[in-house]
């Protein structure tokens, strides 16, 4: 069990209120792993991932600070659009203390349009996985190099053990994230506020602006061959509660009115919504969501209550913005990166821990 990693806001409401698209930290820590919700190399979006080693070289514990970083692309999609296995595309490269490296990563990685990636420290020499927690990072995805869509920091996850110890514990070659290997995941994730999305139902705002949030989802428990079901309890503005769920295979960027009605204006208005809300917009219905495992299951196995990350993102009109969520301070030790078979990490384990 731990306290939050994270507490911050999903996204700012952007020009419809006059607010911007700038992040707000609190809590966050370096860590030994970093997980990037999203790359995106579609023809008409940029992705910048940098990762930066915060460690000054000075601290007298008997290093000199430098890092091997392994980055490992997660494929969702290739360039035409094609549904990939999760396919693995790796890179690596070497920080020195203080060091910030940043790619482009269709340049990075050309070999596929969408998905997510992870970058973990490893000894420089022996390239085993070590605790290092000085890492550090943000992705910023753009349409084209002109144009800044919205920016985000990766989940981060400390290693666990001794400066520069290994954390590949089984020696199985899949980062653990059950709390003896990487921090464990949030059993629950906590997106504090959504604005009911408009999509094919008309518009959202007296100026005719659209709304069409959009979701990132991950499955972090059984690995490639697993389909994941994912829970979702969805709250309107008057603490009316609403059940949703969707499928999907380990990485899905879903709009949220393709999930469930639940998330559009038309829906929320029929609700016991309060009239008063959003202050100063009330025409606009909102509400937050909590989102859960449920299942995730492939031809041979079943892991109830998965490792689920997710990220909202949010768009009126044409503006964007996101930020990580909040975490539940129960956590779980079913999280792997990543298994491709169809028994998922028969060394780890498939219960979650409260």
């Amino acid at each position: 069990m731990r306290l939050p990693k994270f507490a911050l806001l999903a996204a700012a409401l952007c020009a419809t209120f006059g607010l911007t698209s700038s992040a707000l930290a609190n809590g966050r820590n370096p860590g030994s792993l970093l997980l990037y919700p999203e790359f995106d190399n579609r023809n008409s979006d940029l992705t910048l991932v940098t990762v930066t080693n915060t460690h000054t070289g000075v601290n007298g514990d008997g290093t000199d600070g430098s890092v091997k970083v392994h980055f490992i692309y997660i494929g969702r999609y290739n360039q035409n659009y094609q549904t990939l296995a999760c396919l693995e595309t790796d890179r690596s490269e070497v920080l020195t203390a203080n060091d910030t490296y940043t790619v482009v990563t269709s340049f990075h990685n050309p070999n596929h349009a969408q998905g997510y990636l992870y970058v973990f420290a490893q000894d420089p020499v022996t390239g085993r996985a070590i605790a290092f927690n000085y890492l550090i990072g943000n992705v910023v995805t753009m349409e084209g190099i002109t144009a800044l869509e919205y920016s985000m920091n990766p989940f981060a996850f400390k290693g666990i053990g001794n400066l520069e110890g290994e954390t590949d514990l089984d020696n199985d070659g899949i980062r653990d994230l059950d709390g003896e290997e990487y921090e464990p995941v949030p059993d629950e994730i906590y997106i504090p506020r959504f604005i009911g999305s408009s999509g094919n139902y008309g518009r959202n705002f007296s100026n005719g602006q659209s709304y069409d949030s959009e979701l990132i989802l991950i499955n972090l428990s059984g690995g490639t061959a697993f389909d994941s079901i994912v829970n979702f309890w969805v709250y309107n503005d008057n603490e009316e509660a609403f059940s949703a769920q969707y499928q999907f295979r380990c990485w899905d960027r879903v709009k949220l009115h393709n999930i469930n009605g639940v998330f559009t204006q038309n829906f929320l208005k029929t609700t016991n919504h309060d009239i008063d809300e959003i202050v100063g917009a009330n025409t606009t219905e909102s509400g937050w969501i909590r989102v859960y495992g449920g299942t995730a299951f492939s031809t041979a196995e079943s892991i109830n209550d998965p490792a689920t990350l997710a990220v909202l993102i949010e768009r009126i009109g044409s503006y964007g913005a996101a930020d990580l969520p909040f975490e539940s301070v129960l956590t779980q030790s079913n999280g792997d990166l990543l298994p491709r078979g169809i028994f998922g990490d028969p060394s780890g384990t498939n219960d979650d821990d409260q």
